[in-house]
């Protein structure tokens, strides 16, 4: 007996439609366990960044009656701000959740004026960099909801003049290739291809990681291909401060 080909195509149909069905699942997942994981990682901060903020405003070199008012009192609204977060993070609706998306907007909205603050005046390197993670974390949030990013400013250099390009140490330059966002969250993320690539896709940059924690700018991006996410390679070319114009890549 010769099979219908009516049911035989259905049939095909129905499995297609329930593997479409399952990879939604399993995207809706993944994006919010990041969503969770990303307002973890703001919650490591509540604790520490306020009060030292603010310790850093009654002290040189910050200046802090040049900052305008917002901005000095930005950093008490960061730990209610990412509380609220926490607590609307557990609903299953996450992604579509209007409340969570109207806090994380304001949220953002206040670490603007923090922001402007880092981009205006010099604070202790460790309060830096516990901010280039921060920022950095709130704009991965900000891109899942499409909502606008804080802008990545540069720090006051403190006199020095303007950089100018140069070839890169002998060698080259060695490093884990990764995202910003995974650069700034430990070595234990350096290595792991599939966020790097995840994260990348997302709209994230590469950069170049060292063994030490620096980490390049990569101008070219072009350059960077999938087999060295989470790899450690070695970059030649032309470096411009903490830019590195790359003219070759080698594992």
């Amino acid at each position: 007996m010769r099979p219908n080909r009516f049911v035989v195509l259905s049939l095909a149909v129905c499995a297609a439609a329930l593997l479409v069905a399952q990879e939604t699942v399993d995207r809706d997942g993944y994006a919010r366990d990041h969503v969770r994981f990303l307002v973890q990682q703001l919650d490591q901060w509540t604790k520490d960044f306020p009060p030292a903020f603010n310790a850093a405003l009654l002290k040189p070199p910050v200046d802090a009656s040049k900052l305008p008012e917002a901005a000095k009192a930005g950093a008490d609204e960061f730990t209610p701000s990412v509380k609220r977060l926490a607590d609307l993070s557990s609903a299953k609706d996450v992604l579509t959740n209007a409340g969570f998306r109207s806090d994380l907007q304001k949220t953002l909205a206040a670490m603007k004026e923090v922001n402007q603050a880092f981009g205006s005046q010099r604070f202790p390197a460790l309060l830096q960099a516990d901010w280039d993670q921060i920022r950095s974390t709130l704009n991965d949030l900000a891109r899942v909801y499409g909502l606008e990013r804080l802008a990545v400013l540069e720090a006051p250099s403190g006199g020095r003049g303007p950089a100018t390009a140069k070839a890169a140490p002998a060698g080259g330059i060695s490093g884990y290739i990764v995202d910003l966002s995974c650069a700034k969250r430990g070595k234990g993320m350096w290595a792991n291809a599939q966020c790097v690539a995840q994260c990348l896709r997302d709209g994230d940059k590469a950069v170049l990681v060292t063994e030490d924690g620096k980490v390049f700018q990569i101008a070219n991006q072009d350059k960077i291909t999938p087999e060295t996410y989470g790899q450690v390679v070695t970059l030649t070319g032309k470096a411009e401060g903490d830019t590195i114009t790359v003219e070759s890549v080698k594992n």
